[in-house]
Order: C-alpha cells, then structure tokens, then sequence
C-alpha cells in the first residue's frame, strides 16, 4: 500500500510536502535539519507518522503551516527559455518560485521540471497528489514536446532515427525511450512523446544520433496543451481539463 493511502496516517515529510508545497526532497531535507515543529515540538524524523485527522501546529522555520486543505486548483504557465525550474536560487534570481510568490501563488509546485533553456507548458498546482501522478514515470502519463535542430537530417533519415528512440536508446545505463513522434514536411520542429521524465531525455535522444538541439518546447503535459498562451503567463485549465486531471489524480 502507497503511503498517501496508509490508513493510520501519513508521514511528515508528505504533510509538509502538501501544506507547505515544496518537494519531497526539501520536506525531508527540512524536517531532519531541525527546522520543522509538531506542536511546540522540534522532530527531526521525516518519517514519523501522523495519525489521520489529527489537530495539530504545524511550523516551517518558525512559519505556522495551515493544515486545512486548499481548495483544488490547476494552472498552466508558459514558462520562457532562460527561467530557473526552482522555488528559490541563491545565485539567480530569475526563478518559478519567485514568479509565484509575486502573483500569489502561495502553496502552489509544478509538476516535472524544465530545464533553465527549455520553455514551455508548467502545470501549476496546490493538489500534492495530483503532482505525484503527473510526474512519476509509473503513471506513464504523457509529455509532449517540440524539437527544433540546428541542422536536421532529411526525412527518410529522421524516420530511421524516430524508429530507433520508440524502440529504445542506450545511454550511460538507462534505456530511453519515446512512446510516438510526428516529423514535420520540412523535419523541424519534430513533436515527441514521452512517459518517463528522465533527466534532460529529450536532449539525450538527440545527442545519441549526434545532433544538436536549437530550441526545445513542452506543448501539453496529461490531457492539458499549451495552446496558444503567451511565454511568460497564467491562465486557469477548463472544467474538461478539470475533469480529466481528477481523473489522473484518481478523484474520478
């Protein structure tokens, strides 16, 4: 049984992962630093469980963490080429996270990170489960993409090579591979699909076949696409998109 559905409860690093919309790894890293309280109390065991339905005061560095759950939203953002996939960097200050906090997107994480270069389609959430399902590679949910190549190859060999990546690609221990592609009459931008999510796969893919990519895009993430929304802006998915991440969610 999956800990999201434990019946005596839930650990604390996933309570503060959903109240607090931060990621896994920085709930965890957070709580065993010290820096997480339990009424009054510091607990530095990500693991500890916490009994369902239990009333409790939740603080994050000092800062109280509301644990009633927030009403259910969804946005896409077209995130622009040059923006860092992180809540915070000490070192760069043109970030996702510091985007949120100026137009008020308090609690909300996106599921499945785009490279600082890569722009496109970032569905925005304040639903922790929903972005488990989205982003682990075992729900296979879909992402689509656009490649343009500096120098593409001709179609007949484009077709080769997409043959090639649906049946699998070896590189530095992993077997990368796309679910479907469609190549355009003059080859570029070619439009992958992918399930995994593996670290910079696309690029990986490209490089295989010694090619190299000019400007990368996420056009659709599940059952939402990026449409025609401008780089840089928000807007709330439909009732229909609605419906059916529910339904990714397993609220259906």
């Amino acid at each position: 049984m999956s800990e999201e559905n434990a019946p005596e409860g839930e650990k604390l690093f996933r309570v503060l992962q959903v109240h607090a919309g931060i990621s896994r790894r920085k709930a965890q890293e957070l709580i065993a630093s010290g820096e997480v309280t339990v009424d009054g109390v510091c607990v530095d065991d990500p693991y500890v469980v916490i009994p369902r339905g239990r009333a409790m005061a939740l603080r994050l560095r000092g800062h109280a963490i509301a644990l009633d759950l927030p009403q259910w939203r969804v946005y896409r953002y077209h995130k622009p080429a040059g923006m860092l996939c992180s809540h915070d960097d000490r070192f760069y200050g043109n970030t996702v996270g510091r985007v949120l906090r100026a137009e008020g997107f308090i609690g909300y994480t996106w599921a499945g990170r785009l490279d600082q270069d890569v722009e496109g389609l970032l569905l925005l959430t304040n639903h922790g489960r929903l972005i488990h399902r989205l982003s682990h590679p075992r729900y296979e949910v879909e992402k689509r993409y656009q490649v343009w190549l500096a120098h593409p190859p001709s179609a007949r060999v484009m077709q080769r090579m997409i043959q090639q990546m649906q049946e699998g690609i070896s590189d530095s221990g992993e077997t990368l591979r796309i679910v479907d592609a469609r190549v355009a009459k003059r080859v570029s931008p070619v439009t992958l699909v992918l399930t995994e999510g593996k670290k910079h796969e696309v690029k990986r893919l490209f490089a295989h076949f010694e090619l190299k990519i000019e400007r990368l895009r996420r056009i659709a993430v599940g059952p939402v696409a990026l449409g025609s929304l401008p780089a840089g802006t928000f807007s709330r998915v439909t009732g229909r998109e609605e419906e059916a991440l529910r339904a990714v969610a397993g609220e259906d």
